[in-house]
């Protein structure tokens, strides 16, 4: 089984019967970030705990290291020296973050140092200065290069790639594509943790692409915008639908942005110059 799932026993009520049987979860798990960065002034590492994330425990490192990047206390890949868990950890549910000597992280804006619930998104952040949007590379611009039928498919395509989904029902699912190739897709009990997976496996293993799509299973908050426009990705398709501040987002950055993507249809919030509708009836542009 799956490293994320376990069995368990219930009772189950149908047809006015009710009778024991056995049942598939979803784990959620707290995993404690913490950082080992270089104190200057005392010429030595120090150990600092960052905040504690409500995850399903797999592919850990590439959600810390998604995480850090998303929150811009690294940006590139050698920002990072290691990511291991220590020896007294419970459960494998912490990690230590060893920054390069160069990394200094700013503690006075790093503001998630508490517990994050998996099902939170924005609520995490402390002031509205933790809602600015940094980004590092340029977003691509290049018009006509997604067709509709690819949009469609992608939205058939999505739960074949999420087999926790499958077993459990209760995990979200975020995929990355690039040139109509399915590179990673993580899942997770919070959105914003599959997200950060997905963004950690392109970091680190050197697979971000200017014309690529961000997949996700559900509605598009501002977070996961916010995630989407700092990695640089520029076009978010998604089978829920998005949030007036994710759209506001999606606009200030040309972030194609699509929703409600199912049953042969889907709606474009913003960004629809990167499209080829392989149609004919196009009325409004």
């Amino acid at each position: 089984m799956h490293s994320g799932l376990k069995k368990i026993n219930q009772r189950q009520f149908a047809n006015n019967t009710h009778s024991a049987v056995e049942d598939i979860v979803i784990i959620e798990e707290p995993l404690l970030i913490s950082l080992c960065f270089f104190n200057h002034q005392l010429a030595s590492y120090q150990t600092t705990d960052l905040t504690v994330i409500m995850r399903t425990p797999d592919n850990d490192k590439l959600l810390v290291a998604g995480f850090l990047f998303n929150e811009q206390i690294i940006k590139k890949q050698h920002d990072i020296i290691s990511i291991i868990a220590p020896d007294e950890a419970i459960n494998n549910n912490q990690l230590i973050v060893t920054l390069a000597k160069s990394v200094q992280p700013n503690w006075q804006k790093i503001t998630r140092t508490f517990a994050s619930q998996s099902s939170c998104g924005i609520c995490g952040k402390t002031s509205l200065n933790g809602l600015a949007i940094q980004i590092n590379n340029p977003i691509d611009d290049a018009e006509l290069w997604l067709t509709s039928n690819n949009i469609i498919a992608i939205a058939r395509a999505l739960n074949s790639h999420q087999p926790l989904f499958t077993a459990s029902g209760a995990v979200h699912g975020a995929g990355y594509i690039s040139d109509n190739q399915w590179l990673c897709v993580y899942e997770d009990v919070g959105r914003h943790n599959a997200v950060d997976k997905v963004i950690g496996d392109i970091f680190l293993n050197n697979k971000m692409t200017p014309q690529s799509i961000l997949v996700l299973s559900g509605r598009v908050s501002f977070e996961l915008m916010q995630k989407a426009i700092t990695a640089a990705i520029p076009v978010v398709i998604a089978i829920g639908a998005p949030s007036s501040l994710a759209i506001s987002a999606a606009i200030q950055f040309n972030i194609t942005l699509i929703g409600f993507t199912k049953n042969n249809k889907f709606n474009v919030y913003h960004g629809n110059q990167r499209l080829n509708y392989n149609c004919h009836n196009e009325q409004n542009k």
